[in-house]
């Protein structure tokens, strides 16, 4: 009885890519640039993040996945600005904040949003420890198109 229940669970338990698509960080050709590239793939860490560390307590706030998912593309977007400040040398670190979660959430409660910020940090971190040794190079070269976006095979 535990496999299958087990595999029910598996079944019915979404990914990241089941939920973010790419076109949410672009509106036309132009946009298709390897910093928005990193935007997809920083959301889809978050939207991972927070599933694997607070599943339960989201299914107790009665957050869905579809509604994490909004909330993970939404954050990113909003790091985009202090990404490129510090991309620029403006700051040195990236700041992650609990504005936007709160933002996004105006009741979900002070410990919740600490939770939140804890997953969105530990995505942010694993994510610039992939981005060590990626080949795509996202970051310096930010502003070059990323033809990622358009491999259909990558989405099916």
């Amino acid at each position: 009885m535990r496999g299958v229940r087990k595999r029910r669970k598996e079944k019915n338990k979404k990914n990241s890519l089941d939920m973010i698509s790419p076109t949410s960080f672009y509106s036309s050709q132009d946009d298709k640039i390897k910093l928005n590239w990193f935007c997809y793939e920083l959301a889809l860490s978050i939207y991972d993040s927070m599933k694997d560390e607070l599943a339960y307590r989201l299914r107790r706030k009665k957050i869905s996945d579809e509604v994490l998912a909004e909330f993970c593309i939404y954050y990113t977007k909003a790091m985009k600005d202090e990404v490129l400040r510090q991309l620029s040398g403006e700051i040195e670190k990236v700041c992650i904040s609990y504005e936007p979660v709160e933002s996004f959430f105006p009741d979900i409660g002070d410990d919740m949003v600490n939770k939140m910020t804890d997953a969105i940090s530990y995505a942010w971190d694993h994510m610039l420890s992939i981005c060590e040794v990626c080949p795509n190079r996202c970051i310096s070269e930010k502003d070059v198109f990323c033809t990622l976006f358009d491999e259909k095979h990558l989405f099916e």
